[in-house]
């Protein structure tokens, strides 16, 4: 097929997929073989052998740690790759020209997700196979793991938005994303089981992502029948906090040009 002939449809996707591709080359300093290990692969590895030895230490199930920190892995990347693709933008001085070009900003940071869904399925695939390998032991099945990891990086991009707009406000760049990355180490049931919860807060979890996708992991170690409804309150979740973080991109969008303005 000539490029004549494509689609356009399919030209729209090549273009997409180009712009996100030269985004994550242009703007991630770990884009290197030590740094990517480092970050990418031995830190969420190190913290998913911390967890499940402490869990199986003090008597509880390990393979539940194992799979909700390979789970965390997956989703962190994409937590703090989102932040990065704007806050970056400052620290290398190309934050003006990007808030003054004509590139519609939501979409360019849509846009720029796409790289760090791919890396956080890698990472949290990763983790989850290395982790099995060290303990000898796959708590669930892979295929169904990589489903839930697939849901999990994708429902972590609507949080992750906001990240993108806190990093248009505050400077330091990694304050979101360590925040953001505690909430969910408390919050969606990775490390912390809902059920663990002070009373107040678990009603507070209902709102994060990944809480439904570790009740499916719940249900599979409990050998207890999943409902495809618990896979669809993900995604909804998701939804609401896509449309939440948009509104907040946007709004970070006008504050900052404006303060680019008067400086």
């Amino acid at each position: 097929m000539t490029a004549r002939s494509r689609s356009p449809l399919a030209e729209a996707a090549t273009v997409h997929m180009r712009g996100a591709l030269l985004s994550y080359r242009a703007l991630f300093t770990w884009l290197n073989p030590l740094g990517y290990v480092s970050s990418r692969i031995v830190r969420p590895i190190g913290m998913a052998i911390a967890f499940t030895s402490l869990s199986s230490y003090y008597g509880e199930g390990g393979g539940r740690m194992l799979v909700g920190a390979s789970l965390l892995a997956g989703a962190g990347a994409v937590l703090y790759g989102m932040a990065l693709s704007v806050g970056n933008e400052r620290l290398f001085g190309t934050l003006d020209t990007w808030l003054a070009s004509p590139q519609h900003k939501l979409g360019a940071i849509v846009q720029r997700a796409v790289p760090h869904v791919a890396d956080g399925f890698i990472g949290g695939l990763c983790t989850y196979l290395i982790c099995c390998l060290l303990y000898g032991t796959m708590p669930i099945p892979l295929l169904l793991f990589s489903v839930l990891l697939v849901v999990a990086v994708v429902s972590s991009v609507g949080f992750s938005l906001s990240l993108a707009a806190v990093a248009l406000i505050i400077e330091d760049v990694f304050v979101g994303p360590n925040a953001a990355e505690l909430a969910l180490m408390i919050f969606s049931g990775t490390l912390v089981p809902q059920g663990r919860l002070p009373a107040g807060l678990r009603e507070v979890s209902e709102i994060f992502p990944l809480t439904r996708v570790m009740s499916i992991v719940d249900d599979q170690l409990a050998r207890r029948a999943w409902s495809s409804g618990t896979m669809l309150a993900e995604i909804g979740v998701a939804a609401v906090w896509f449309a939440v973080s948009s509104a907040l991109v946007s709004l970070a969008v006008r504050r900052a040009s404006a303060r680019t303005q008067v400086d």
